[in-house]
């Protein structure tokens, strides 16, 4: 036993050996090289042990050692479908071998060396579920009741599976792509082919290799059909399961012998998807970057509370007196080289969008969003330096420095000093083109902009020196910018924040008219500025109030890849747009309280209150809202909407004494529609 066997415990550790004893003791499949099965299982925990999982994956599971122990079992017992006498399977039939492999472990588990029929039913789900293709879940296979990582077991089965060019399933897979299927039979394949080496590729990052000598053209492009595959599975499993594999792509390296291939498929020009994440048609303004790299720091610190409440985030950015070197610093998570080759350097793959952070986050007592969700924000550094030094250090971990040049050139990856500090340093080394342009940037202007509801302080040093936190502000607006009266209301979120702001005119010592203003809804995600919109507010409202809405946990929306528009569903739309409307109803009141205090005129407060009832569409008045509406406005709604059923459904109640109005379902509303029909019936 090995590393990750040697922590399984010792009875599964005898479990695991009579398990392999009694699956050698099964019939062997009689072809011209009889199937060791014991053999195949070995070289798939082989591959477990020494390169396929990564350091995440193999902690997730050595939490609890029965998962391994169901792994290594599945292993050997994945394929005994293949050995049933009593109903013969064919090897290229892989779904009734793996639906056999499970019937067999549940019916003859106490014969195969398993403990308990629970264990044995695990087993054999993790056996069901492997034999999907993409990595999905196959149909008719629970998952309930079963070990939490049992997506996860069955996912690194398969692979480890369909990485062995030997494994009888696999043999019969890459047949199938054979164009003349009866020049040989299906065991005589790898006669034609031998598997060199498989592993980490040597210097592709995140890159499975397999090297293989092939002496058969028609085998040599079976053999890419079936990389094809497993590249497709993995891309599967790796949006399916958590942790996530740290390989993104398989190559299969192959050497002719007796023949010149030529391999020529469609391609997709990498080079072309680099430049649009790191160009203006992405990002038109040059400054973004900023944005998205505290977006990165931000997520990285919140990861770091959830894992130690005590700790106190800070971020900084530094200017040198030049403005050609930008410096930001964290002291969040920071990362370990696998959390580099893994998040980092996968372009359109963000952690903090991941599953096994979701489950961190839900099962903590205190909840903290995370901001990035595709995985590219980084690449918009480059927007404007033309080198960037990435210092790094996770606690337990060594430190590492990064250096990258480019995003088509290798990194250059070094140890840092061991008193490097938790947390991560970006330095961004400007273009010569750029540094002119970046002296008129006004970064303090932008970022206050965009961070100044941040819940963490970001620590700002100018090109002179100067120092300014930006961060921790109120979303509530200053009442003081304002020559007349602001009536502010809070906006009565579950998980955001936000305000409504209403402002009037003074002509003397009391309210004249309601103040002009345009801006609409001024949209934070987390604290950071996405965009502004005007249609959240009721059209009637436009001219009259602002509105700034922090929106965080269950309100928060999918972004644009760019992070400066909003994709609503229809329920978050309009629960947004309710509950800003229940806001206008505060604000309102507010204003027309302070008119009634003044003892504002008859004529200026009737035309305040017709001012004030455009607001409120009597289609999207509930009854909340109505009974919350101050006496005058609530009679002004109430008296458009006996207008529009009056003029609008006159002819339906001369007709049938009834009145019927689809859509409008409150209790105040069916009162005034029923007011017609008393009145019909009086007269």
């Amino acid at each position: 036993m090995d590393a990750m066997a040697d922590k399984i415990e010792n009875a599964l550790k005898a479990d695991l050996r009579a398990i392999r004893t009694a699956v050698g003791a099964l019939p062997q499949i009689q072809t011209r090289s009889p199937i060791d099965l014991v053999e195949q299982g070995t070289r798939m925990i082989d591959c477990f042990e020494n390169w396929l999982l990564d350091d995440e994956q193999t902690q997730i599971l050595s939490m609890q050692p029965r998962h391994m122990f169901i792994l290594f079992a599945a292993a050997y017992l994945g394929d005994i479908g293949l050995t049933d006498g009593n109903r013969p399977v064919g090897a290229d039939d892989r779904e009734l071998i793996y639906t056999r492999s499970a019937e067999l472990i549940r019916a003859d588990w106490h014969n195969l060396g398993i403990a308990d029929a629970n264990l044995a039913d695990i087993i054999a789900r993790v056996c069901l579920l492997s034999r999907s293709d993409d990595g999905s879940k196959p149909a008719g296979v629970s998952t309930d009741g079963a070990v939490p990582n049992v997506r996860l077991l069955a996912a690194c089965l398969q692979l480890a599976r369909a990485l062995d060019l030997k494994a009888t399933a696999t043999i019969a897979h890459i047949y199938q792509h054979l164009p003349q299927k009866g020049r040989f039979a299906p065991h005589e394949l790898i006669d034609f082919f031998s598997v060199t080496n498989v592993g980490p590729h040597p210097y592709l990052n995140a890159t499975i290799q397999l090297k293989i000598l092939c002496s058969d053209p028609e085998v040599h492009r079976a053999l890419k059909h079936h990389e094809r595959s497993v590249q497709r599975a993995l891309e599967h499993m790796n949006q399916q399961v958590r942790p996530r594999f740290l390989y993104s792509d398989v190559i299969y390296e192959i050497e002719p012998e007796g023949y010149t291939p030529i391999d020529l498929k469609f391609s997709v020009d990498s080079s072309a998807g680099l430049q649009l994440f790191m160009g203006n048609r992405l990002y038109a303004d040059k400054r973004v970057f900023l944005r998205e790299l505290i977006q990165n720091a931000v997520d990285a610190c919140n990861y770091r509370r959830l894992i130690d409440q005590s700790y106190s985030p800070a971020i900084s950015i530094e200017f040198s007196d030049d403005i050609s070197v930008i410096k930001m610093r964290d002291n969040g998570v920071g990362m370990t080289r696998q959390w580099i080759e893994k998040y980092f350097l996968a372009i359109g793959i963000s952690f903090y969008q991941s599953n096994e952070i979701r489950d961190i986050n839900r099962d903590s007592r205190i909840d903290f969003g995370f901001i990035s969700q595709f995985g590219i924000g980084f690449l918009s550094s480059f927007l404007v330096a033309e080198k960037i030094v990435i210092k790094t250090r996770k606690t337990g971990f060594a430190g590492l420095a990064i250096t990258i040049r480019g995003l088509r050139d290798y990194f250059d990856v070094r140890k840092l000093a061991e008193d490097f500090p938790v947390g991560t340093e970006v330095t961004l080394y400007l273009k010569e083109s750029k540094i002119k342009y970046c002296r008129s940037l006004e970064f303090s202007g932008y970022l206050k902009t965009n961070i100044r509801f941040l819940k963490i302080p970001v620590t700002l040093r100018d090109e002179r020196g100067n120092t300014t936190t930006i961060g921790r502000e109120q979303l509530a607006y200053e009442t003081a910018k304002s020559a007349g009266p602001v009536f502010l209301a809070a906006l009565n979120f579950e998980d955001s924040e936000g305000y409504v702001r209403l402002g009037a005119k003074n002509l003397g010592d009391h309210i004249h008219a309601l103040e002009t203003s345009s801006g609409g809804v001024s949209v934070f995600q987390d604290g950071i500025f996405v965009t502004q919109m005007d249609s959240l507010l009721p059209e009637g409202a436009r001219s009259h109030v602002v509105s700034r809405i922090n929106l965080m946990g269950q309100d928060k929306c999918e972004l644009s890849m760019d992070r400066n528009r909003m994709f609503w569903t229809a329920d978050q739309h309009q629960h947004i747009k309710k509950v800003i409307r229940h806001g206008l109803v505060d604000v309102a009141n507010l204003l027309m309280a302070a008119a009634r205090i003044q003892d504002v005129p008859k004529n200026t407060v009737d035309s305040i209150v017709n001012n004030l009832a455009i607001f409120f569409d009597f289609s999207d008045v509930d009854d909340v809202m109505y009974d919350q509406l101050c006496e005058p406005l609530r009679k002004k709604v109430k008296k458009r909407f006996r207008d529009f059923v009056r003029i609008s459904f006159s002819q339906k109640q001369r007709a049938g004494g009834t009145v019927e109005a689809d859509g409008y379902n409150e209790a105040w509303q069916r009162a005034v529609l029923q007011s017609f029909v008393k009145r019909k019936e009086v007269n």
